[in-house]
């Protein structure tokens, strides 16, 4: 089975327990103070983001509250569901982050958290080269992804265990590396503290500097 098609199934059938673990307070602290740094560095009124891997919509809520306008993408039906449910006013949508439709130059950033490594490494390249299609110039990118090598299916992975889906791994050089090929420069990188989310999770910030 196609490992994308396999880790959407597998939310599907646990995203109402999934969506409770992750939005609790000590998550939700540090995942808004780093939308309010993506925020911060595209500096202009409302700017549209595009919130990737949207799941329960609890980042589009963030990025709008902040000031921002936000469009929430998920293959997940089970995940915007829980999204319309927790967010009735928001704009989720069913799609492929691998074939984005949106016009080009339409987004002032993009937001993709705990999404992108769900992506086999091979197609990482048609990832951010819709990001980059999508984003306008010095459009800023935030990415959230697992530190480590290697990629695969995992039966019981640490975020929520006894629903396999697939995960990628990447080096901060090597993400910082794959994305400076479509034209972005790195603006800032944290990791997160491993008490938070119990994985070693880097969090980067990148802009579209041609």
């Amino acid at each position: 089975m196609d490992i994308v098609r396999q880790t959407i199934q597998s939310y599907d059938k646990i995203a109402s327990d999934y969506c409770k673990k992750t939005r609790q307070s000590k998550f939700l602290e540090w995942e808004e103070s780093y939308i309010k740094k993506l925020l911060f560095f595209i500096s202009k009124p409302q700017p549209l983001i595009l919130d990737v891997g949207c799941g329960d919509g609890r980042h589009t809520i963030l990025i709008e509250k902040n000031g921002g306008r936000a469009i929430g993408i998920d293959l997940s039906a089970k995940m915007l569901k829980e999204a319309k449910s927790l967010y009735p006013n928001g704009d989720f949508r069913k799609m492929d982050m691998r074939k984005l439709l949106f016009d080009a130059d339409f987004f002032d950033g993009i937001w993709a958290s705990g999404s992108i490594y769900h992506v086999a490494k091979s197609d990482m390249g048609k990832v951010i080269k819709e990001f980059r299609r999508v984003s306008r110039i010095d459009g800023v990118v935030a990415l959230g992804f697992k530190l480590g090598i290697g990629e695969g299916m995992e039966a019981n992975p640490k975020s929520y265990s006894g629903a396999p889906r697939y995960f990628a791994y990447y080096t901060r050089n090597e993400m910082k590396e794959s994305f400076s090929v479509f034209g972005f420069k790195e603006l800032e990188s944290y990791t997160y503290p491993e008490e938070i989310f119990g994985d070693n999770i880097q969090q980067m910030w990148f802009r579209r500097s041609v």
